[in-house]
């Protein structure tokens, strides 16, 4: 996915008999004929090394669940809706994925072809001996489509959109996943236990403005304002009655940057995730879960981290985070579950830390065993499960807000990941 890849060795409770597999791709497999989503065609070679292997290792080619954070989530999405892999695995868990996947053909050519004209080559082999800066001087960054996705993180402006993930090609995804699902065409995708989750403050790992964190009331208001009156001279006013000053805030600082980032992954994911949902649930024979993570950690996140640390395995993990993100970020879901949170603070996780990564891993084990969530978590779209350091259940998740940005089209804005 698009954050850290963790091995399947790592994760706690769940037994030999049932695989929980991540997404990233084994080196060149085949290819049949195509015109894009290789990366895609990567993952269902692996998932086919599974079905052929996983009895080696004392797991169930039957039981297999596939998750994936961020573009891992995406990748999900792209698995459950193509038809190449039908049969590869029995549960799925979609974890901040993009709910955008509509890009044709045509589409993913034309900035291929603003690619290789910046590039001066004119055959495969000059492209083979391009070197790495070569290839990225190449990128279109800021030309057709927007592949630099600078604003992705902030409120989106009108008319400026992200570069395609994923291509409708005709084989690996026949058509837009909304469209497949509509159809219900059978065989052409995967009708699995599925759960679709994101977290609150989803762009607060990596906001827009470097200074967001100090923030005055002011400032919000200013930024909303410059950003949301593309769209029309309303929204603005609108959209700050809908998060005001006034709103709870779980700590005594940072709060305007929690507004921002909480409006902005409203727009970007929680919404047009709460629609994915739903429109899985109108497709699909088997069961669709929704959770929004709303914890708030005991601490901001450690600019730098570095660690070793064990499950049933050993492993190190490091990196750094541009940002020191102070709410629901982001991948908080992801770092819970595979046990990194003393990693990603920098200290050890409070009472109230402890207990959240309880409740979402010991949820999510019992879905990848069985393909359902415990009796107390009903199916969507009965209820969305709220997780922190308890599980608690609402209907109709953010839905005035939702239907703000939903009347004013800004569900288009969606973010590609």
């Amino acid at each position: 996915g698009g954050g850290p890849s963790w091995p399947i060795s790592s994760l706690p409770q769940v037994d030999k008999s049932h695989a929980v597999v991540d997404l990233p791709p084994p080196p060149h497999p085949p290819h049949p004929p195509s015109t894009g989503n290789y990366g895609f065609m990567d993952q269902m070679a692996a998932l086919q090394w599974v079905q052929r292997n996983i009895h080696v290792f004392g797991g169930d080619p039957e039981k297999v669940t596939i998750l994936g954070q961020s573009s891992g989530g995406t990748s999900v999405w792209v698995l459950m809706t193509s038809p190449l892999a039908t049969g590869l695995f029995r549960a799925a868990v979609d974890m901040s994925g993009s709910s955008v996947l509509n890009a044709s053909l045509q589409r993913a050519e034309s900035g291929n072809r603003a690619f290789l004209q910046k590039t001066g080559c004119r055959d495969r082999v000059c492209l083979h001996r391009l070197s790495v800066r070569q290839v990225l001087q190449a990128v279109p960054w800021q030309d057709y489509p927007s592949w630099a996705a600078e604003d992705l993180m902030d409120l989106p402006t009108r008319g400026r959109f992200v570069g395609p993930v994923a291509v409708v090609d005709g084989d690996v995804l026949e058509a837009p996943p909304l469209e497949v699902w509509a159809e219900q065409k059978k065989g052409g995708h995967s009708d699995v236990p599925f759960v679709v989750g994101s977290t609150e403050q989803e762009v607060d790992f990596s906001p827009p403005a470097a200074n967001i964190s100090a923030w005055t009331w002011g400032d919000y208001e200013w930024f909303v304002t410059e950003k949301l009156q593309s769209f029309s001279e309303d929204l603005p006013e609108e959209a700050l009655k809908l998060y005001p000053s006034s709103a709870h805030c779980p700590t005594t600082d940072r709060c305007p940057e929690r507004a921002y980032t909480t409006m902005g992954s409203d727009i970007r994911v929680t919404c047009p995730n709460n629609h994915l949902a739903w429109r899985a649930a109108a497709a699909l024979d088997s069961p669709v879960y929704r959770y929004v993570v709303t914890h708030t950690p005991s601490g901001p996140l450690s600019a730098l981290f570095s660690g070793r640390f064990s499950f049933s395995g050993r492993f190190s993990f490091s990196g750094r985070f541009s940002f020191s993100g102070r709410f629901s970020f982001s991948g908080l879901d992801a770092v819970a579950f595979f046990g990194g949170l003393e990693l990603v603070l920098g200290k050890p996780p409070s009472d109230r830390d402890s207990s959240f990564q309880d409740v979402l891993t010991r949820h999510l084990v019992g879905f990848a065993k069985t393909g359902k969530m415990a009796a107390e978590w009903p199916e969507y779209p009965e209820a969305t499960a709220l997780l922190s350091d308890r599980l608690t259940l609402v209907q109709n998740y953010s839905s005035t807000r939702c239907q703000l940005w939903k009347e004013n089209g800004l569900y288009a804005y969606a973010w590609t990941n």
